[in-house]
């Protein structure tokens, strides 16, 4: 199987989306409070890739999770590997494990035996760094909004 590890930046900015998607829906769904808010964002991290190894921030950036066999990562993968992020502060974490492996796994990949493939690697990284930017700016400005 001809493996491509994607860049950072893509990586960075699936999550990013997904990240923004799902505090939209939480805040859509949560009508009675923070603890449900949690809930329904907890819930949209850990389900996020389950489509085929895909979550919509890994469709727009061109990636998707495979298992060791590079089959699309199934269902319990997905929710194993994903599990970490819904700790406050491991995504940090994570995106330093994911940095220094050669292999771009990060610790709930390992723990999944899974790895991100980039399904367009002719594409440039750098660009992601940008909608990265535009992802953060959004998470910012949704917080301050909310916070009213």
């Amino acid at each position: 199987m001809n493996f491509s590890k994607p860049g950072h930046n893509k990586r960075v900015f699936a999550f990013l989306l997904d990240y923004l998607i799902a505090c939209g829906i939480g805040r859509l769904l949560s009508f009675s409070g923070v603890i449900i808010y949690g809930l329904i964002w907890a819930a949209c991290i850990l389900f996020k890739d389950f489509y085929n190894g895909r979550s919509i921030g890994k469709m727009c950036a061109s990636l998707q999770v495979i298992n060791e066999e590079g089959k699309p990562a199934n269902f319990t993968q997905t929710v194993m590997r994903n599990i970490f992020m819904i700790i406050p502060f491991f995504p940090l974490i994570e995106y330093f494990v994911m940095a220094q492996d050669s292999e771009g796994r990060r610790i709930g990949d390992q723990v999944a035996k899974t790895r991100v493939m980039d399904l367009q690697p002719e594409v440039k990284d750098n660009i992601y760094l940008l909608f990265s930017l535009g992802c953060l700016i959004l998470i910012f400005l949704l917080w301050v909004v909310l916070k009213k």
